[in-house]
C-alpha cells in the first residue's frame, strides 16, 4: 500500500531533507492530492507526522546522549536550531534543554 511505503520512507530518511513535493511526486500525485491522502489515512498532516518522528528521535538523543542541543537538532533532521526549539516546545510543552534537565532529574531518582 502507498501509505505504508510513505511511512517506511519517512522512518528511514527522517534525518534527511524530505519535502512534500518529493514524496507526492514519487507517488505520482500532486502535493494537494497527497496532503489529502496522507491526512485521511493518518489523521495528521505530512509535516506534523514528520515533525513527530523527528521530535521523538530528538527526545531519545536528549535522554541518552550528552550531545549539544544543536547536534541533536541537526541529527534529528531539523535544519535550524530556532525552528527545532519552537517545534520541540510545541510538541513537548518545554524546550529541549528543559526537557533534558527534567529527564535527568527523574533518572537521578532511580
Amino acid at each position: 500500500r502507498r501509505i505504508n511505503k510513505v511511512i517506511t520512507y519517512i522512518q528511514e530518511h527522517f534525518q534527511e531533507e524530505i519535502t512534500l513535493s518529493y514524496i507526492a511526486g514519487s507517488l505520482g500525485m500532486s502535493e494537494s492530492a497527497f496532503s489529502h491522502f496522507f491526512k485521511k489515512r493518518t489523521n495528521r498532516s505530512f509535516v506534523d507526522y514528520l515533525n513527530d518522528i523527528r521530535v521523538g528521535h530528538a527526545s531519545k538523543l536528549l535522554y541518552e546522549t550528552t550531545h549539544t542541543i544543536a547536534e541533536v537538532c541537526y541529527t534529528s533532521g531539523f535544519n535550524n536550531v530556532s525552528n527545532f526549539n519552537r517545534i520541540f516546545k510545541k510538541k513537548k510543552g518545554q524546550t529541549p534543554s528543559t526537557y533534558r534537565k527534567n529527564i535527568q532529574k527523574i533518572m537521578i531518582r532511580f
